[in-house]
Parts: structure tokens; C-alpha cells; sequence
């Protein structure tokens, strides 16, 4: 079901009938707009051309079983937000790889060779991950969007259509959420610690 006052309402309507030709419209008026909210995010235009198509594509197979909970065009800045971040994590990995790979010969001598500082950041940064993954998605995109990726609030209003008001909110209760979540899932580790 679409929301009555989407926009978008009957182009939905008519891709989910079958018609090709309203799924190509679709793309034809969101494709500038995914390609300038990836480009922003990543980066680097070419890349943000090649993952527009994969956002497409992930629409077009995600269109039946979108529920209409909110409008087509903040779920397409979802799907493309939630892509370019998964890309990035890919870049990083294997950036990463790359650079083991080089230093494979060389010893760590820094405080984070400890053994128990690593398994203390680790824990740190489940408890962390845990606690953003609790948050509402509309919370935990502009968490992350701002606190992980970097973005400024301007960008990320522009990326997900939002006022910089609503940006502001957002990523004020869902760092009070992460603040919450964190001291929740902490105390009750400790708890399951202290019953073993």
C-alpha cells in the first residue's frame, strides 16, 4: 500500500501492474538525484554512477514489498544511503586486506599489540555497534551519515531531503539512544558475567 499523498503513488501502482515504461519514468526522475547523494557520500562520481544502477536494480526487486510506511522517495534515499555506506565499508575492507598484505613482514611495537587493550576495544566497539543497530533507521542513518562518515549537516539534508532541523534532532536522540543502549547492554553483560 502506497501512502495516499506519495507523489509517486501511481507510478508505484502501475510498475507493480507491470508496466515497464513507469518503472523507466521512476528512474528517469530519481537517477540525477541518487547519482548526487552517492557522489557525495562516496566520493567519487564513477563509482556513484555504478551503484545508482545497483540501487535501481534493488528497487525494482524491493518495489512489491514496500509497504508504504513512508514516502517512495525517502525509502529510494534509504536504500541508496544504506548502499553507498555498505560500498564504503567494502572499499575500507579492502583497503585493509591490501595493507596487512604489505605489512606482513612487520612487527607491531604500539600499545594496541596489548593483547587486552585489543580485546577491550573490540568489546567497545560491539557495545557500540549493538547500540546503533537498536536505533530507529530514521536515527541511525543520520548517526551515521554524521558521526561514522563525516557528512555535514547540510549534506545530509540534502542527501535524505530532510530540514537541517530534522538532521539536528535526529542525531541528538540517537546519540542520547546510543548513550542509553550502551550503559543498558553494559550492565547487562556485567550481570551475565557476574552470574557465571
Amino acid at each position: 500500500m502506497v501512502p495516499v499523498d506519495d507523489p509517486d503513488g501511481d507510478l508505484i501502482e502501475s510498475i507493480r501492474a507491470g508496466d515497464a515504461s513507469a518503472f523507466n519514468e521512476l528512474v528517469l526522475k530519481y537517477r540525477n538525484r541518487v547519482i548526487g547523494v552517492a557522489a557525495r557520500m562516496l566520493e567519487n562520481r564513477v563509482d556513484a554512477e555504478d551503484l545508482a544502477q545497483d540501487v535501481f536494480v534493488k528497487v525494482y526487486h524491493s518495489l512489491k514489498s514496500f509497504k508504504g510506511e513512508a514516502l517512495f522517495s525517502t525509502w529510494l534515499y534509504r536504500i541508496t544511503a544504506n548502499s553507498c555506506l555498505n560500498h564504503r565499508r567494502k572499499k575500507k575492507l579492502e583497503a585493509e586486506i591490501w595493507n596487512r598484505e604489505d605489512d606482513q613482514d612487520s612487527i607491531p611495537s604500539n600499545a594496541h599489540s596489548n593483547p587486552q587493550v585489543i580485546l577491550e576495544e573490540r568489546e567497545v566497539k560491539l557495545f557500540l555497534e549493538k547500540a546503533i543497530q537498536e536505533l530507529p533507521q530514521e536515527q541511525r542513518i543520520v548517526l551515521i551519515l554524521r558521526d561514522i562518515e563525516g557528512l555535514s549537516y547540510e549534506a545530509i539534508a540534502d542527501s535524505l531531503e530532510l530540514e537541517l532541523g530534522t538532521v539536528r534532532s535526529r542525531l541528538h536522540r540517537a546519540r542520547l539512544g546510543v548513550q542509553a543502549g550502551i550503559k543498558r547492554i553494559f550492565s547487562s553483560d556485567l550481570q551475565r558475567s557476574e552470574i557465571r
